[in-house]
């Protein structure tokens, strides 16, 4: 199955493929922003800590009116030390282009995808999970630019807690549906992989989401292992836009 971070049906929230996508609770409507971009890479090498459909979108940690149950995998984040967190950082008006690249990609999951991007403001968020806005990048556009080989969801929350929740959530729905999901860190900061028709990487930071959904033609070990390196470096940038 082929991702999409239109994240179509579950990261409907980085997330970033069908877990939690049964958005029923009450919805605000967005304008929505589009924008293509290609050209110039951001820099792989840059100091910090260090391909799928738009199907892969329904994987991110979405707005879903499931019950916020904790998985025992959930609940077993590993002992982390990092920075303290950024506050006052507002992920959905970062440009894609300067949040991962190509470059990055092919570093981290080996795969080759073509240097252009999708940024995708969503039109409808869940108000009753908290979500006050949201936007998918996807990378390495297909030939009618709606989807990408790698997605890449940020949704922002009212506040930590509910960004936190609704990460409960989207890691339930991967257990529910199969998937294998494993506990990491990002720069310090808890995170969950979940391996189910490709990759999906989702962690909370303040009061918002990240996740990234991979193709299922990267192997299970590349991406356990390159989903937290990938992410790393897309938090690393998010911060200091």
């Amino acid at each position: 199955m082929r991702r999409h971070l239109v994240l179509a049906a579950a990261l409907s929230g980085v997330l970033l493929v069908s877990a939690c996508g049964s958005d029923t609770g009450t919805r605000r409507t967005v304008t929505a922003v589009v924008t293509v971009s290609s050209g110039a890479e951001v820099p792989s090498g840059s100091a910090e800590a260090s391909g799928a459909p738009a199907a892969a979108g329904s994987r991110e940690a979405t707005g879903s009116a499931a019950p916020a149950r904790e998985s025992p995998a959930a609940s077993a984040s590993p002992s982390v030390s990092a920075a303290p967190v950024v506050t006052g950082v507002d992920p959905l008006k970062v440009d894609c282009g300067a949040i991962i690249s190509a470059a990055d990609v092919k570093k981290a999951l080996n795969i080759d995808i073509p240097n252009d991007r999708l940024k995708v403001a969503v039109a409808e968020v869940n108000t009753d999970a908290g979500q006050t806005g949201s936007v998918r990048c996807l990378y390495g556009l297909s030939d009618d630019k709606k989807s990408g080989q790698v997605t890449l969801r940020l949704t922002a929350y009212t506040d930590a807690a509910a960004a936190q929740k609704q990460v409960g959530v989207t890691v339930q729905n991967e257990t529910d549906n199969g998937g294998q999901v494993s506990q990491t860190t990002v720069n310090g900061y808890p995170a969950t992989v979940a391996l189910r028709d490709g990759g999906l990487i989702v962690m909370d930071y303040d009061n918002w989401t990240l996740a990234i959904a991979a193709p299922a033609s990267v192997d299970a070990a590349t991406l356990t292992s390159g989903l937290p390196q990938l992410a790393g470096s897309a938090l690393t940038r998010i911060i200091k836009a």
